[in-house]
């Protein structure tokens, strides 16, 4: 009974400090920005309405790859979508989201460039 107590309370200590450290992984975020969509736009599996949403970057370790959490006006999470940073972009003037329409008129978000970044993101294509 001993034995399995002591694995037990190894165990939950590991469990804590895997958490904790992936808490702190995630804590690190990139970019922040503000845009406006000006119709319904299709990103990852969700659909945005029109309006304004704050696009908040989290790197994945040291690769391309980024989370991006979009949130609406009222701070809620309206999609959390995966972006590869792609660096087919010549000039760094302003930011701005390139979008898509496929073959039945609906808009994708395609790729996204920051003011003062030289790499964009291009977003994971789920048509």
């Amino acid at each position: 009974m001993t034995i399995f107590r002591n694995i037990g309370i190894k165990l939950a200590t590991v469990v804590t400090a895997t958490g904790l450290a992936a808490g702190t992984a995630f804590a690190a975020t990139g970019v922040q920005v503000n845009v406006t969509l000006p119709d319904s736009v299709s990103v990852g599996y969700t659909t945005l309405g029109s309006g304004q949403y704050t696009i908040t970057e989290y790197p994945v370790g040291a690769s391309a790859w980024s989370t991006l959490v979009f949130r609406n006006d009222d701070g809620e999470t309206a999609a959390v979508v995966t972006a590869l940073r792609s660096a087919d972009r010549a000039d760094d003037s302003k930011t701005e989201v390139i979008l898509s329409p496929d073959n039945e008129g609906i808009l994708h978000l395609d790729k996204m460039f920051i003011e003062g970044q030289i790499t964009g993101y291009k977003f994971v294509d789920t048509k």
